[in-house]
C-alpha cells in the first residue's frame, strides 16, 4: 500500500468511525457508560473489513486497550482517554437536553 492509499484508508476509517459513533449515540436516550462506548468503539471499527478488532484481555494489557489488526500489523491502542471523552461530552449534552 503506497502514501496515497494508506491516507485514503485513514480518512475513510476516521470518517465511518465518527459517523458510526454519532449514528449510535443518537439511537441513546440516556447517559452511557464506559461499557457502552466501549461496544459502540468496537461496532464502529469493525465496519471496516481491513480490520480485525477485539478488546485486550483484562489481565495481560489493562481495563481498556483495543486490539486492532490490520493486514499482518497488530496496533494496540490504550483507548481510555477516548472512551472517558466520548462518555463524558454524551452525558453532559443529554443532561443539557433535558
Amino acid at each position: 500500500m503506497d502514501q496515497e492509499q494508506l491516507e485514503a484508508f485513514q480518512e475513510e476509517l476516521a470518517k465511518t468511525f465518527f459517523l458510526s459513533i454519532l449514528k449510535d449515540l443518537s439511537e441513546i436516550g440516556e447517559s452511557i457508560t464506559d461499557f457502552e462506548v466501549k461496544v459502540l468503539i468496537q461496532k464502529a471499527l469493525s465496519h471496516s473489513s481491513d480490520l480485525q478488532v477485539e478488546w485486550g484481555e483484562r489481565d495481560r494489557f489493562g481495563n481498556s486497550t483495543l486490539l486492532v489488526k490490520y493486514d499482518s500489523n497488530l496496533l494496540l491502542i490504550e483507548a481510555s482517554p477516548l472512551i472517558s471523552a466520548i462518555r463524558i461530552l454524551w452525558n453532559e449534552y443529554k443532561s443539557k437536553e433535558g
